[in-house]
């Protein structure tokens, strides 16, 4: 009964195909396909609705090759019969255009024109096919292919770390906080840091800490890029500190697969638990068959974190890691879950006979005893956030200006120390030389020596510090000079400068 009504062998029943619903369709034209293009080969060129019937279909229904291989039969039968190519070039040209063959398409398109012109007919369907694939397909294609060049010359540029900071160096990229772009007049760049230092082999290693807005951006101006980056530290998983981490890692997966050296780079990811929660699709702590590009290490308050997949940290990339409390809701756990952190590194520290250590505080608000877990820093980042709102209370959240002083009253303990105000609301504006200053003298103790063992200098995107000695880059010069001899020039209210002041 279904033969009578759709027969491969008959043209007539063909049309009833259209009755049939779009699997329908399919179904029987890939089951039928050879009887159909022996039919069709019995018909003579001219009778063109046979051919069409089946050829649009196939292309209303994607089977493409298959109406490729329909019009490449009515165009064989075309040419033998000395006939107008033009309509059978360009609808097989169609099939070889949706096919991704642009190429073949482009040859087809090139033929129905000029048959179509030959047999005058001024108002060829091709034409505006080879407009297309002049002025868009094949420009953009060159486009693309020109974008991957550069993407795999990019991805196999040598390490730049020892070139442009070398080792044992702290490059600050905080601008403004994470609200910012919500109502900048500005350059809302930032943030994060970036922290070079040299393990027990003597190789210099780059850690991202906190890679928030354009940080990426701002370390390929720098001269950086993705062989740059040995290690991940994240404090939450908040944008303004993770918006570049999914950069970072995608550009890892494709350094991996266009290395010209065919080694897999590993980066050690540090992060919080919700920062596992944000990323759990991409790191090694959720993976069954093991990640063989990301190791990742939960930070968890208290813990001690001294080696990465069975290899030390120190030996490694020259340091290890005292997790700290913070006290900042993050997002993917709905808790205080954050996490701030001391770096101990193998940098002398010449003061004590010990090791310089780093302290960087993450968001959180003040809750006293806090800044005990800092004692043992001699540089702090301290993320301030903004200034207290409300009457008798400190801000729930981040720092504020209070808990900044609070915070580093608890820490210093009458040992020198280098405070580093970082991640302003942009409210600040004009003002973060200011409020630095408030912060260190309200620091300092009220009695006995004030010799401003305390330093606190605001960050920019262009803060370098030298942990070495504890110099400071001056911005016009160049030249490093003492962290308690630099001053902070803010005429220009975007951008911060500093300026020897001996």
């Amino acid at each position: 009964m279904f033969q009578d009504i759709l027969d491969p062998k008959r043209t007539n029943t063909w049309i009833n195909l259209q009755k049939l619903n779009h699997h329908a369709q399919k179904d029987w034209i890939r089951k039928y396909i050879r009887e159909i293009i022996q039919t069709l080969d019995k018909l003579p060129s001219e009778e063109l609705e046979s051919w069409n019937i089946l050829g649009y279909i196939c292309i209303d229904n994607n089977l493409y090759q298959e109406a490729e291989r329909i019009y490449d039969e009515l165009f064989k039968k075309t040419q033998k019969d000395r006939g107008n190519l033009g309509l059978p070039a360009y609808f097989r040209g169609i099939a070889h255009f949706l096919q991704g063959r642009f190429q073949d398409a482009y040859n087809d398109f090139k033929i129905s024109r000029q048959s179509d012109l030959h047999g005058k007919k001024t108002n060829s369907p091709a034409i505006r096919a080879l407009a297309y694939m002049e002025e868009l397909v094949f420009p953009t294609r060159e486009i693309i292919r020109s974008n991957q060049a550069k993407l795999v010359k990019d991805l196999n540029a040598p390490r730049n770390l020892d070139r442009v900071f070398g080792a044992n160096t702290l490059r600050t990229i905080h601008k403004w906080n994470s609200a910012s772009p919500l109502f900048s007049r500005g350059i809302s760049q930032g943030g994060g840091y970036f922290l070079t230092l040299r393990n027990a082999q003597g190789h210099t290693k780059g850690i991202a800490i906190d890679p928030g807005y354009d940080f990426y951006y701002i370390l390929r101006d720098l001269g950086l890029g993705i062989t740059d980056i040995d290690a991940i530290i994240i404090t939450h998983d908040h944008d303004d500190h993770t918006e570049s981490v999914e950069g970072i890692l995608s550009l890892l997966a494709k350094y991996n697969d266009h290395n010209e050296q065919k080694k897999t780079k590993v980066i050690d990811v540090f992060g919080s638990a919700g920062v596992l929660l944000k990323f759990h699709g991409l790191l090694s702590a959720t993976d069954l068959f093991g990640n063989k590009e990301i190791n990742f290490k939960l930070l968890v308050p208290g813990s001690e974190i001294t080696e990465a997949n069975g290899q030390s940290l120190l030996d490694k990339h020259g340091f290890t890691l005292s997790v700290k409390p913070a006290y900042h809701t993050e997002c993917w756990t709905n808790q205080e879950s954050a996490i701030g952190l001391v770096i101990h590194t193998n940098i002398p520290n010449p003061k004590n006979g010990g090791h310089l250590n780093i302290g960087i505080t993450g968001d959180t608000r003040f809750e006293f005893g806090l800044g005990r877990e800092y004692k043992e820093s001699q540089v702090l980042l301290l993320n301030i956030g903004s200034i207290e709102k409300e009457e008798g209370k400190l801000l729930r959240q981040h720092l504020g200006m209070l808990g900044c002083i609070n915070l580093l009253k608890e820490a210093r303990i009458g040992k020198p120390l280098l405070a580093i105000l970082t991640e302003f609301g942009e409210e600040f504006s004009g003002k973060r030389e200011t409020i630095s200053r408030i912060i260190e003298n309200w620091a300092q103790p009220m009695s006995g020596s004030k010799n401003k063992d305390l330093k606190v200098i605001p960050a920019d995107v262009n803060l370098e510090l030298r942990l070495e000695d504890m110099h400071i880059r001056e911005t016009d010069t160049n030249v490093f000079f003492p962290y308690n001899l630099i001053e902070v020039d803010e005429t220009d209210t975007e951008t911060l400068k500093y300026r020897f002041n001996g």
